[in-house]
């Protein structure tokens, strides 16, 4: 084994170590800037927004929140609809389920806002 390899490795984990902490720190970044352009899109209801570097769009999607496992479990059991889980709600056929049966026991839908940003081709 060579020590110096050992000694670069190490160093490689704490390099990768701080540019994960600098990741995170900008991720958080992105987040409130992506809120504050989805706050100021919906003050001026725009759904659309073309700039000189591409395309901002606002889109929405219900998303399951499972509130109590052993109900929805039951009603999974029970209505033979395995196909609702992943290690999450498959959201696609909780939809279908709810356009089918409505409301699911145990489960809530909330709605997750994205923003979407194009690259304007060159």
């Amino acid at each position: 084994m060579n020590i110096k390899d050992v000694e670069k490795l190490r160093a490689l984990s704490i390099e990768i170590s701080d540019l994960n902490k600098k990741v995170t720190g900008l991720k958080k970044r992105k987040v409130k800037v992506v809120d504050r352009i989805i706050k100021a899109m919906e003050t001026e209801e725009s759904l659309l927004v073309k700039t000189k570097h591409g395309t901002v769009s606002i889109s929405k999607t219900d998303v399951a929140s499972v509130k109590n496992w052993t109900l929805f479990e039951d009603y999974i059991y029970n209505n033979k609809t395995l196909h609702l889980l992943q290690r999450r709600v498959s959201n696609d056929a909780y939809r279908e389920e709810v356009k089918l049966v409505g409301e699911l026991p145990g489960v809530e839908t909330f709605e997750v806002i994205t923003l979407n940003l194009t690259k304007k081709p060159t």
